[in-house]
């Protein structure tokens, strides 16, 4: 039976995923945890783990709104717990042997990005003016020009950033993502508002804290 890789995180995090009643269980190596809904094992190497589900065949399926939202919770599961390196939704491994095989591979990098994230939350960002109609020009470049100042801004309490998007001459939103220190986070909120307030005119639009989806690239070449 194939297996999904959902994410990878610590071997020693004990991991303990809620269950339907709000209660949790711990969940051990190779052990399916069916109980909580989420339905997932763990595939350990060496002090990294693999978050894992069982797939019937070893086939790319085109990915449905449900696979979304189950990859989903299962991430921001183990990120409420533990330090998380997210994978893209539907990688699909033959079995824990080959994915071992992937990891020890990869190890070092692995390690690395775990570190990096480790007590880091993303909060994304998203900034329109509020009196702006699609396609006018004027308005989408006043928006520009004050959305890359309060970015700009926001830059400073965050220890990365990067643009989602950028619409530069259509009024529209633009967006970009932070990662920030876990401690840190009702700092970067009070930073939210200060701009709010030095750009009045603009609608600023904060979600998370979100696991490090936008900051993570795995690789999967052969």
């Amino acid at each position: 039976m194939a297996i999904r890789l959902h994410a990878i995180t610590l071997a020693d995090a004990h991991l303990e995923l809620p269950g339907p009643q709000g209660g949790a269980g711990k969940l051990t190596e190779t052990e399916t945890h069916a109980g909580n809904g989420l339905g997932v094992s763990l595939v350990p190497f060496r002090d990294l783990c693999a978050i894992v589900s069982d797939q019937a065949n070893f086939v790319l399926d085109d990915t449905s709104p449900t696979d979304v939202a189950r990859h989903r919770s299962i991430v921001d599961a183990v990120f409420q717990r533990a330090p998380v390196v997210p994978a893209p939704v539907g990688v699909v491994f033959r079995g824990a042997d080959v994915l071992k095989r992937w990891m020890e591979l990869h190890y070092v990098s692995l390690s690395g990005a775990l570190e990096f994230v480790e007590d880091r939350v993303v909060a994304r960002v998203h900034i329109s003016r509020a009196d702006a109609k699609a396609g006018d020009e004027e308005a989408g470049a006043d928006l520009a020009a004050n959305a890359t100042e309060a970015f700009r801004a926001l830059r400073r309490n965050a220890v990365a950033s990067l643009p989602l998007r950028l619409e530069k001459v259509t009024g529209l939103m633009l967006s970009a993502s932070f990662l920030i220190e876990r401690d840190l986070w009702k700092d970067f909120l009070r930073s939210i508002q200060e701009q709010h307030e030095a750009h009045n005119k603009l609608r600023f639009e904060i979600t998370g804290p979100w696991a490090p989806y936008d900051f993570v690239r795995m690789q999967f070449g052969g």
